[in-house]
């Protein structure tokens, strides 16, 4: 009897429109909304920077569930996506020796309804407050494009920090994907949280962060920095891509291996605004180094001919990794003997110039020295390249514990000497490895070392 009413009804609503008789006459109940409306996520990241906006996992526009996950592709919910974002820029910012202070909110918002190969839009607006960015990513992402877009929103904070104008900075392709490639280089997989423990994986060895840089840039023609400069994303192919980032990445690495380099670096962000050419802001802040352009080309192409014409993984000796290790960590520092003495300069070991030097003596000399491990790291034996990477870490992580206030401790003066404490009974250990490495390098064959006394 209802199946008969309802044909009838229809029946009787068409031969109403036929008749041009309004159908707002014939008014029928509400359809009942089968689910209810679900509310968007908002999570924020600890450093508060980033705010994520999305829908829970398997709805109409959050991420897909695990098991609809493309290979090598992560899912964008929101906690992962906040942990992701909060780890890339604390490596973002050791790398280019900055420190935790922001000026502009990153707002990402998780379309799940987009596709996989859409792409990831960063966009940056200007308010009379400052800046704010935005980006929209789909419900998945490989891997190395969450990172570049990561990477390029971060990249743009740092750029338009003091811009006060209306016009935002552009970064350069070849910065924004060397950057992130040498990121992911370095830090692989430990930058993404495991979706289900929201753990880091950990890697177990320093892995050659040059290895593909230089099994694809062998035997291949140099791109000269100004050729660098002019390349657009929607001029290259898969395979031109591939080689456009590891050129990149050797590009970025050396120029932040450069005595001064991660700060200028960052000059070179902040003078992007005022330039429409990349060019000139990179020639203004690199002028001491680069005096014209044709410098810089000189430079990058003695760097290109060293890095292709070098055996393929070709690593230090032993014994010359750690000779070079030792002067990494022998500190260069100027002392005066007597009262009426001339200053001169003499080598300390950086632990006892951290240990009895306050931060604004050695701050200078513990960053040089975690650039310097780190160029050490991937020419090093794998077993040596492990321990540089160690100690790298551990300045890095003073570093950045005297840049910031912890709540490890009541007051800053407490967080500063518990953090010179942690580094020194760390550094103590690392020593004491090195050492060890020491004996058994000149140990006769066949002969273990003598036992320290």
């Amino acid at each position: 009897m209802r199946k008969a009413f309802a044909i009838g009804f229809r029946s009787l609503r068409a031969g109403a429109a036929a008749l041009g008789v309004s159908s707002a006459l014939f008014v029928e109940a509400p359809a009942q909304k089968p689910f209810p409306e679900l509310k968007p996520l908002l999570l924020e990241s600890r450093s508060q920077q980033f705010k994520v906006v999305g829908y829970p996992v398997g709805t109409a526009l959050g991420p897909p569930s695990l098991s609809y996950l493309l290979t090598n592709h992560v899912q964008m919910e929101p906690t992962i996506l906040v942990l992701t974002a909060e780890r890339v820029r604390t490596e973002l910012l050791a790398e280019l020796g900055l420190g935790e202070a922001w000026a502009g909110r990153i707002t990402i918002t998780v379309q799940g309804d987009l596709p996989p190969t859409s792409p990831v839009v960063v966009v940056s607006q200007w308010f009379p407050g400052g800046w704010r960015y935005q980006m929209i990513v789909p419900g998945q992402l490989d891997r190395p494009r969450l990172l570049r877009a990561l990477t390029r929103a971060l990249l743009l904070e740092v750029a338009n920090r003091n811009n006060a104008s209306q016009r935002s900075a552009e970064i350069p392709l070849w910065l924004e994907e060397g950057l992130a490639t040498h990121l992911l280089a370095l830090h692989g997989e430990t930058l993404v949280p495991e979706v289900r423990t929201r753990m880091a994986v950990i890697r177990t060895a320093s892995p050659d962060v040059f290895a593909d840089a230089r099994q694809l840039l062998r035997g291949r023609a140099l791109v000269s920095f100004s050729d660098l400069s002019l390349i657009t994303a929607d001029q290259l192919h898969d395979a031109q891509w591939q080689v456009f980032h590891r050129t990149s990445q050797l590009l970025v690495a050396e120029l932040l291996n450069l005595p001064e380099g991660r700060a200028t670096l960052t000059e070179f962000l902040r003078c992007l605004p005022a330039y429409l050419n990349s060019q000139l802001a990179f020639q203004r802040a690199f002028a001491g180094r680069f005096p014209t352009m044709l410098d810089a080309e000189k430079w990058w192409s003695v760097v290109w001919i060293n890095f292709t014409a070098s055996a393929r993984y070709m690593r230090l000796s032993l014994a010359h990794s750690l000779d070079q290790l030792d002067e990494v960590l022998a500190a260069p520092i100027t002392v005066r003997l007597g009262t009426d003495a001339v200053p001169s300069r003499k080598d300390l070991p950086l632990r006892e110039l951290v240990a009895n030097t306050d931060f604004q003596q050695h701050g200078s000399a513990v960053a040089r020295a975690a650039l310097q491990l780190q160029l050490l790291q991937v020419n090093s034996p794998v077993e040596l390249g492990r321990l540089a990477g160690d100690y790298r870490q551990a300045l890095l992580n003073y570093l950045k514990r005297r840049s910031t206030f912890s709540s490890r401790s009541s007051s800053a003066s407490a967080d500063a000497k518990l953090a010179l404490k942690e580094v020194i009974e760390k550094l103590d250990l690392l020593d004491v490895i090195r050492f060890d490495f020491r004996r058994l390098d000149t140990a006769p064959g066949g002969a273990c070392p003598p036992a320290p006394e």
